[in-house]
């Protein structure tokens, strides 16, 4: 996987005061890993826009930051974004080393149509979007493919042991677990309850009845 690149600077601001920041066009970020010290530091809104569109939570990025030598190899770990307009408030990150495996969780990409859901036998019932997985930084997957086209019937589904995972890298998620499902569409049936008709005696039957009755001369 190629690496994306983000200029960065030492931020020497904090606390409330990094609203003077975002108002500036800047987003404060920080960086921390295993066996380094936090960094504070801080980028440009529109490149940290950018690349948080291309990279995702699992792509590798070089951190350039201004005054080093040499950049910095990090995963996005956190983005907080403002409530409505979804622009980033403040992003951690990851810093990885090259020769240190790490945990990821990597999305699955669906692909295609299945053949049941379009004829309306049944619904796509998706159960996970992402699969953890441990490996080299440098091997992290872009993420995995599922193609749905060959679901065909209602009941057909995919699990994680189908999805080819690549070699170097190792599936930490469930292999039985179930990922996507065509769920076949229920139909429910009314059920009619049928009221029983009132009896109404035939004629014959109500005089001989009053035949049987006993007549007041009797009584």
């Amino acid at each position: 996987m190629k690496s994306l690149e983000l200029e960065v600077a030492r931020r020497q601001i904090f606390g409330e005061k990094v609203k003077s920041l975002r108002r500036a066009g800047i987003v404060p970020i920080n960086v921390y890993g295993h066996g380094i010290d936090s960094l504070s530091l801080q980028a440009e809104a529109r490149a940290l826009d950018k690349l948080l569109s291309q990279a995702g939570m699992t792509h590798l990025v070089s951190l350039k930051v201004e005054g080093a030598k040499s950049p910095r190899n990090v995963i996005i770990k956190e983005v907080q974004r403002k409530h409505g307009t979804g622009k980033p408030l403040h992003v951690s990150f990851y810093q990885v080393r090259m020769e240190e495996k790490i945990k990821v969780e990597v999305p699955i990409h669906f692909a295609g149509e299945s053949p049941a859901v379009k004829s309306r036998e049944g619904d796509l019932m998706i159960n996970l979007r992402a699969l953890e997985v441990e490996c080299l930084p440098g091997n992290i997957p872009e993420g995995f493919a599922v193609d749905v086209s060959n679901l065909l019937h209602p009941g057909d589904a995919v699990h994680v042991k189908d999805i080819e995972i690549g070699k170097d890298i190792t599936l930490l998620t469930d292999p039985e677990q179930m990922v996507v499902k065509v769920e076949a569409i229920k139909i429910e049936v009314e059920e009619v309850v049928k009221v029983p008709e009132a009896v109404v005696p035939e004629a014959a039957e109500v005089k001989e009845e009053e035949e049987k009755k006993p007549s007041e001369a009797e009584e």
